[in-house]
């Protein structure tokens, strides 16, 4: 999903993101939402020397917010939103029009899911990316059961209507997944790259209420060690060789 706004009204009291934070509070003071960690890593690894890519940037959130770090920054996407802002480049991803070995950083925040095949998309962010550049990726865990049961058992229709109605995702934010990419596994044997920083996180969403207590619960169920591998989400650097 996008850089959306995830804070509703509900019935006039606290809305849900500060009714959900209270809890949050009371439960795990220390953790961090996945985009807190997705920024973390930006500011980390974004510098006035930096030539950055934000690919599947939607309205250019991103590029926007933390652009002024870099020396240049571009967002891409295969479809140009209605909201656009900054710096932006319509562009598939398999096919981009940059030099080789002419980035420093590509980002990819809920996008390599949807990569058809796993090494030819990233053959081509190999070939943009300056030796010892860095890959910074947050995407599903297909082996999380909130990822893989409804790929198996939903038919993309019903997911697709389910994503609008329960998520509030708009309509053409929302593409086919297949999940190439999606696990330790997957990630750990790019050809090219090597994981320097690896990490399964909890997704806590605020759209509803009862939705964030059921990933609430599963963040605590899967607080142990090797119970990680059930979150939700991936977290990862890669770095090109």
């Amino acid at each position: 999903m996008r850089r959306a706004k995830q804070s509703v009204e509900f019935g006039g009291a606290l809305d849900n993101k500060e009714w959900s934070d209270n809890i949050l509070r009371k439960v795990d003071p220390s953790f961090k939402h996945r985009w807190e960690v997705f920024d973390d890593a930006i500011r980390k690894y974004v510098t006035p020397e930096t030539v950055w890519l934000d690919l599947g940037c939607g309205d250019n959130a991103t590029i926007r917010e933390f652009g002024p770090l870099a020396k240049q920054a571009i967002g891409v996407d295969i479809v140009r939103h209605e909201q656009l802002a900054g710096p932006f480049v319509l562009a598939d991803i398999r096919h981009l029009p940059f030099a080789d070995a002419s980035v420093d950083l590509i980002t990819l925040r809920f996008v390599v899911e949807h990569f058809a095949e796993r090494q030819s998309y990233f053959d081509e962010l190999h070939r943009v990316l300056k030796p010892g550049g860095r890959i910074i990726l947050l995407t599903t865990n297909i082996a999380s059961p909130f990822i893989f049961l409804p790929r198996i058992f939903l038919p993309y229709p019903l997911k697709h209507a389910l994503i609008t109605k329960i998520f509030k995702v708009a309509d053409e934010d929302i593409f086919p997944t297949y999940h190439q990419a999606n696990s330790r596994h997957a990630l750990q044997t790019l050809q090219g790259f090597t994981a320097e920083h690896f990490e399964y996180i909890s997704d806590l969403n605020y759209t509803r209420k009862w939705m964030f207590l059921v990933f609430l619960m599963w963040h605590i169920l899967t607080a142990s060690r090797p119970l990680f591998f059930l979150r939700t989400n991936i977290f990862a650097v890669l770095r090109r060789e």
